[in-house]
């Protein structure tokens, strides 16, 4: 796939796949460094694409390792739909956590369930085990939230 790559989306791509890298490591502010690069190659050179919109994607998770909340939220809404429309719950994913780490239980419960559409029950796994009354209260059909 990488081979024929444009210039600028393998730039953007090698930028993403460094930012992974550092992230599994734990080296989230480095992380998003390379996020930030790869997300602004692909608001210049990539709208609209299936790259650009996986970097965005993941730029939203790294800013939310980085505990950068707001940003993670407007990074990874702008990859929602395309997220979604893929059955990937990333983008999703990363505004839930987001919501729910700034104390905003109510403002995660529709990413929430669009999560747990997606994954079923692993929805829990994908939390801090804290979590698990406020996801539990956002999934119940008689939340009113």
């Amino acid at each position: 796939m990488t081979d024929s790559m444009h210039p600028r989306e393998r730039e953007a791509f090698d930028q993403a796949n460094e930012g992974i890298r550092l992230g599994a490591a734990g080296d989230h502010l480095h992380a998003v460094r390379h996020w930030e690069k790869a997300s602004r190659i692909a608001d210049e050179y990539l709208q609209g694409t299936d790259i650009g919109f996986w970097i965005k994607s993941g730029y939203g998770a790294a800013l939310f390792d980085a505990d950068r909340y707001g940003e993670s939220i407007t990074a990874s809404e702008s990859a929602r739909s395309w997220c979604l429309g893929h059955g990937q719950p990333l983008a999703s994913l990363s505004i839930a956590r987001s919501y729910l780490a700034l104390g905003q239980a109510g403002k995660a419960r529709a990413y929430l369930r669009e999560i747990h559409s997606l994954i079923g029950n692993e929805i829990f796994s994908a939390f801090k085990d804290s979590d698990e009354a406020k996801i539990r209260n956002a999934l119940s059909p008689d939340d009113e939230n």
